[in-house]
């Protein structure tokens, strides 16, 4: 009568780990999903207009900018606890209000109307003119442009040659014209006349960078 109660438990047991146990042998595979959301953050830009109201040399603020987003909807795939597949359900994303200045039109000509600006310089700003004997000479710049108003020299290891800039207290200007004194920080501003170059004399300027030629 003991072993055969003993083989009776031996058998229940049996039969309840094989109820319990995945059908085969197998481990579950259910596949699982949930749902992540990410968001992210555009940035805005700076935006420069011409704009006739506005006094050569100034620069006015036209409005704020508003950063955008993007959104995006996520279905993550799950199997036997562990994700094994990412699908996008959705995309929403909302565009970005540039800051937007309002810039004097005098100084280089341009057939742009607006610029984005990539950097603002702090830089020590002099003055010359046209005359062949300042510039070693010559009656162009080192690019070939003509000596006209808004052409400036800079040094092109600090402002690249073909760069347009907007100069606070001086206008929109042409960066293609070099000079053996201008280094580094220094920027060099042609003017109409010697007179107009003392008056100027040797000033902090604020040199916006920006990107986009004619």
């Amino acid at each position: 009568m003991r072993n055969c109660s003993l083989k009776v438990s031996m058998g229940l047991l049996c039969f309840v780990c094989a109820m319990n146990a995945p059908a085969g042998g197998k481990q579950d595979n259910t596949k699982k999903s949930d749902i992540q959301v990410e968001k992210k953050s555009i940035k805005p830009g700076v935006k420069y207009e011409f704009d006739r109201g506005v006094e050569r040399g100034r620069l006015v603020k036209a409005h704020d900018g508003a950063p955008g987003t993007v959104k995006r909807t996520y279905r993550i795939i799950y199997r036997n606890g562990k994700a094994v597949g990412k699908e996008l359900i959705k995309e929403e994303c909302s565009v970005p209000r540039d800051n937007t200045y309002l810039m004097g039109r005098g100084g280089y000509p341009s057939s742009r109307g607006s610029f984005t600006r990539t950097r603002i310089l702090d830089m020590v700003a002099t003055a010359y003119t046209d005359s062949p004997g300042e510039n070693g000479g010559s009656t162009t710049a080192s690019l070939g442009n003509a000596l006209v108003d808004g052409v400036v020299a800079v040094d092109p290891r600090v402002i690249p040659l073909g760069t347009k800039l907007y100069i606070e207290g001086y206008g929109f200007a042409y960066a293609c014209d070099t000079g053996s004194a201008i280094k580094g920080n220094r920027i060099d501003l042609l003017l109409p006349s010697s007179a107009a170059c003392n008056e100027w004399g040797r000033r902090h300027v604020k040199v916006h960078v920006l990107s986009g030629r004619d």
